[in-house]
């Protein structure tokens, strides 16, 4: 059957029947595409300090350390986690890692989501860098339901700064 008899069987126009039959180009909210860089650092050592300052997150995540995760950020950073909450500066982002976020909840939460962490990609721009990682795990009740485990994609922005790469912005959000 073609576009036109659908047309005609259902009584659309040729521009909704286009539109609800095109296929999609995006992914399903599990599905993960292949890692992919886009640009090119700067030099090697440009490389080498973001996939430090990547290992350096996800160990701190994974220790639930605060102090060493917001010596990883900017003094200026701006956070905002997956329930749009939005944190400006490194003392209040602390301050929600110390008692808020990591009190509730075990430190084997922490361990699993950390060693789940995955690159999606890097996007390398001059002084800057943009990291989109995802992880699986069991932190909170927003899973979906019949999932077993809660998919969070996160979103680093670095920038380097006097002092060495920093984070400067954090997205993080739920596959819902």
């Amino acid at each position: 059957m073609n576009l036109r008899s659908i047309r005609r069987l259902i009584g659309w126009s040729s521009m909704v029947v286009f539109l609800t039959t095109l296929p999609v180009a995006g992914q399903e909210r599990r599905e993960v595409p292949e890692f992919r860089t886009y640009g090119e650092p700067e030099n090697p050592e440009v490389a080498m300090a973001i996939d430090e300052l990547v290992r350096n997150f996800k160990d701190a995540w994974s220790r639930q350390d605060t102090d060493a995760l917001i010596k990883l950020h900017a003094e200026d950073v701006e956070w905002i986690n997956a329930y749009a909450r939005i944190f400006q500066g490194a003392t209040p982002l602390a301050h929600f890692l110390e008692n808020r976020l990591f009190p509730n909840f075990s430190p084997e939460v922490s361990r699993q989501e950390a060693a789940n962490m995955k690159m999606i990609s890097i996007r390398y721009l001059p002084g800057a860098a943009v990291v989109h990682m995802y992880t699986d795990g069991e932190r909170g009740s927003s899973r979906n339901e019949g999932e077993l485990m809660r998919r969070t994609h996160i979103h680093l922005i670095l920038a380097e700064q006097n002092d060495g790469w920093r984070i400067v912005h954090t997205a993080i959000m739920d596959a819902r």
